[in-house]
C-alpha cells in the first residue's frame, strides 16, 4: 500500500520544520550522461542508508530504456525504505499510477514536457483518488502555467531539459527564474544539475522547499556521508 500517512510533501515540510535541508535522494541505475550509477550495490540497502543519513524522501526512476529502471526496483526500495517514495517515469496511462501505489509509492512524477494536458489531468486525478500525490514537473514558464491549472500540491522544477535525457548542461538558474512565479502553499522541488553542495544550496536560497539529488549522491565515495553533510545545516 502507499504510505498514505507519510505523504511526500509532508516529509519535505517536516524536514524544514526540524531545521534540516530537505533532500530527496534519487535512485536510478543508469544516467544517459554519467553511466552506471548503482553498480553492484543492493538498492534496498542503499535506500535504507540514505534515509538513515537524513534524506527526507526517496525517488526511484523506473524507466527502463534510457535509465535502466524497473517496477521491481521500485518494489525493492519501497519495501526497504522507511520514507515516502516518488516514482519517476514517462507515464502514458492512469493504470501505471495504480501499479505505482500497489508497489508502495507515495507519489508519482507527471512530466509536462512529455505529457499532454488531458493525460496530465487524468494522471493527477488518479493519484489523488488513491491517496497519492502528483509531483508536476516543469522546465519552462509555459509548462508552469499549464501546471498551475492542475492545482498541484507539489511542483518539481527540472533544471535540465528532460527531452535531452539529462545530456544538456542544465543550470539552477531555471529554479531561480520559476520559483518566484509559484504561488505560496505549493511545495517546490528543484531537481537535476545539482552536482555540488553550492548548487544545492543555491536552489534552496532561490526559494525551493527541497532538492532532488541523484547523480551527486550515487557517484560519491560515501553516498550516505554526502547526504549527511548536506542536510545537517538546513
Amino acid at each position: 500500500m502507499s504510505k498514505v500517512g507519510h505523504p511526500f510533501s509532508k516529509a519535505i515540510l517536516e524536514a524544514k520544520r526540524q531545521g534540516v535541508l530537505p533532500l530527496v535522494a534519487d535512485i536510478k541505475p543508469i544516467s544517459p550522461r554519467d553511466g552506471n550509477l548503482i553498480g553492484p550495490r543492493s538498492p534496498g540497502n542503499l535506500a535504507r542508508e540514505l534515509v538513515a543519513a537524513g534524506a527526507c524522501a526517496l525517488s526511484v526512476v523506473t524507466e527502463s530504456t534510457n535509465f535502466g529502471g524497473s517496477l521491481d526496483l521500485l518494489c525493492q526500495i519501497c519495501a526497504a525504505a522507511p520514507a515516502p517514495v516518488l516514482r519517476k517515469d514517462f507515464f502514458s496511462s492512469p493504470v501505471q499510477i495504480e501499479e505505482s501505489q500497489a508497489a508502495g509509492a507515495s507519489a508519482v512524477l507527471v512530466i509536462l514536457a512529455t505529457t499532454p494536458d488531458d493525460l496530465a489531468f487524468d494522471l493527477c486525478r488518479t493519484a489523488t483518488s488513491l491517496g497519492m500525490e502528483a509531483v508536476v514537473e516543469v522546465h519552462t514558464k509555459e509548462e508552469l502555467a499549464r501546471a498551475l491549472r492542475l492545482n498541484p500540491t507539489i511542483i518539481g522544477i527540472n533544471n535540465r531539459n528532460i527531452l535531452q535525457l539529462e545530456k544538456d548542461a542544465g543550470d539552477v538558474q531555471v529554479t531561480e527564474e520559476l520559483v518566484p512565479a509559484i504561488p505560496e502553499g505549493i511545495v517546490t522541488l528543484s531537481a537535476s544539475s545539482l552536482l555540488t553542495e553550492d548548487s544545492i544550496r543555491r536552489a534552496i536560497r532561490a526559494g525551493a522547499d527541497a532538492v532532488l539529488v541523484g547523480t551527486a549522491v550515487l557517484r560519491a565515495a560515501d553516498p550516505a556521508g554526502f547526504v549527511r553533510a548536506i542536510v545537517k545545516e538546513g
